[in-house]
This record gives C-alpha cells, sequence and structure tokens, in this order.
C-alpha cells in the first residue's frame, strides 16, 4: 500500500504535511483513494459510553471484531498500546479503532482522561475500504466542535428520547465528514479558509457570470496567486471547476427529461449552446442530445 499505516493527523507537524502531500500526488496519479468517489454509510451504532476520570481505568487485550470504536478525550490523558507501539492521547483528540485491532488502554495516574466511546458499524465503497484500513487514525487536537457532537450523542443516547437512532447517525456522519475532510490536502494549503469560502461562492453563483479577476480580488490575491492556489487545492483551475459544475447541473436537467438540450445549457450557465454541447462532451463522454434521448421523468 502506499498509505502510511498508521497515519497520526497533526496539522503542524511537518513530516507529517510532506507525506500529505505525497499522498495527494499519490492519489491523483495511482488513484490510491479518490476522495471525491468514496462513500460509506453508518448501519449502527451499538454503544455510547461516557467516562468519568477514574486513575486505576485500564482495560487488557480489547478487541471489536465487527465494530468501529471511535473515543474522544474531554479532558486528561490516557495511553493505548497495540503491540510495541504505544499511542498517547490528551484533551481534545480523538482516535478511530476498526474492527480486529487488539489493544491495551490506561488511564494517566495523575491526569486521568474523561472520555466518550461510540461504538457502530459501517459499510463502504473501495475508497472508504481504503482509508480505514489502518491499525488506528489519530487526530491531534481537534477543535470544540467535535467536542460539542460528540457530547450531543452521547447526551441523546442516554435520554433515548423518540428517534434519538437517527439523530445519533446524523452527528456521526457530521464527525467523520470533518475529520475526513480534515485531512484533505487543500487544508494544508495558504489561505485555506478564504480559498473554501471561494469554492463555496463559486458553488452558489455558477449559474451567473462570475470573473476570475473578481473573485482573486476577493480573496485580496493576485490572479496568477490565486489560480494556482486553487487548482493545487481542488485539482482544477476556477474557470474549469466552473465549467464542471455547469455540465454536473445540465446533466442532471437532462436526464431528469424535463427540459430541452437548449434549456438545460441555459439553466446551467452557459450562453453558447455550442459551446455547451462541446464541453459536455468531452467531460460526459456523451453529447447532451444522447442523455435526454435516455432520460425519462418516469420512474
Amino acid at each position: 500500500s502506499l498509505l502510511p499505516k498508521p497515519i497520526a493527523i497533526q496539522p503542524k507537524n511537518k513530516i507529517y504535511i510532506y507525506l500529505l502531500t505525497l499522498l495527494f500526488k499519490y492519489a491523483i496519479l495511482l488513484k490510491v483513494i479518490d476522495m471525491k468517489d468514496m462513500d460509506f454509510q453508518i448501519e449502527n451504532i451499538n454503544r455510547v459510553i461516557r467516562r468519568k476520570p477514574n486513575p486505576d481505568w485500564y482495560m487488557d487485550k480489547i478487541l471489536y471484531t465487527k465494530e468501529y470504536n471511535a473515543v474522544i478525550v474531554l479532558d486528561g490523558r490516557a495511553d493505548y498500546v497495540i503491540g510495541n507501539k504505544r499511542i498517547s492521547v490528551s484533551k481534545n483528540d480523538i482516535i478511530i479503532f476498526p474492527p480486529g485491532i487488539v489493544r491495551s488502554g490506561y488511564a494517566d495516574k495523575v491526569t486521568p482522561w474523561e472520555f466518550i466511546t461510540i461504538n457502530f458499524n459501517m459499510e463502504f465503497n473501495d475508497e472508504g475500504i481504503e482509508f480505514f484500513s489502518k491499525d488506528y487514525l489519530l487526530f491531534k487536537n481537534t477543535g470544540v466542535g467535535y467536542r460539542s457532537k460528540f457530547l450531543d450523542i452521547a447526551y441523546i443516547w442516554e435520554g433515548k428520547n423518540p428517534l434519538y437512532l437517527v439523530k445519533c447517525r446524523c452527528l456521526m456522519y457530521e464527525i467523520l465528514y470533518d475529520l475526513i475532510r480534515s485531512t484533505l490536502p487543500q487544508n494544508q494549503l495558504p489561505h485555506a479558509d478564504i480559498l473554501e469560502a471561494t469554492r463555496t461562492y463559486i458553488q452558489a453563483n455558477f449559474r451567473s457570470k462570475i470573473n476570475i479577476e473578481d473573485l482573486a480580488d476577493r480573496m485580496g490575491l493576485s490572479v496568477s496567486y490565486f489560480r494556482k492556489l486553487f487548482t493545487k487545492a481542488y485539482g482544477q483551475s476556477p474557470q474549469q471547476y466552473i465549467i464542471t459544475l455547469r455540465i454536473n447541473t445540465a446533466y442532471d436537467l437532462l436526464e431528469s427529461g424535463e427540459v430541452n438540450v437548449t434549456e438545460a445549457a441555459e439553466l446551467s450557465g452557459f450562453e453558447d449552446i455550442y459551446y455547451f454541447s462541446a464541453h459536455f462532451k468531452k467531460q460526459t463522454g456523451v453529447s447532451p442530445s444522447k442523455v435526454l434521448q435516455s432520460s425519462s421523468p418516469i420512474n
């Protein structure tokens, strides 16, 4: 495998950033993991346990054969041992163990940990399996948002009010989505937050005319540097990204069978039908009329 195993998610670690950059390059060139296609399903949440600090807490040879185990440290410190490897965790760290990993764990005697554990079952496509096929995933010093969601799950689980399982699964999806997304290479780039805000702006306005110079100005960057950062972050130039959004929208409209080719082009932001048709076939491999012919509004 080209993936480091295990990998600790530590944004300030230069070695980690270097490895993550290599991973991103391999993922593009060799398609080790295509995050765009990653998918997973949380089938069940089986247990949620909130534990108070206990200096004598110790568990030997913990093993769940079918369950994933997610743990967040609310306060204090603890250590896990897998074989000859020791993993230390402290406040706001999150560690996820896949099924079949034998480990022992014990609380720090001076500052014993307070923590929440969530045991759940998941199913993946190939990309998801690749991402989670490590001895553990360690996310260091996560933000207060994660802590809040773990606590919400614990409170909802303990109350077991109507639809509590649905709500717990929704929150767990959000936690996993944010954790996975935090590993993406673009989050290590300069101006990462503003880049993401700009991408969100494009997604909200791509049907209208968008000027790349205006986008660069919004970020306070030169056009050339903005293009370079955006392309490095998302694998496409800003203009290519806009075209991709428009083509994806047009494809869905045509597939619905509710509009003709000209209407699909106009509704997705294209002004020139010939330009639209050429880019549509280049990106999808089929002509717009072909998609329309195979569509049916009746399911």
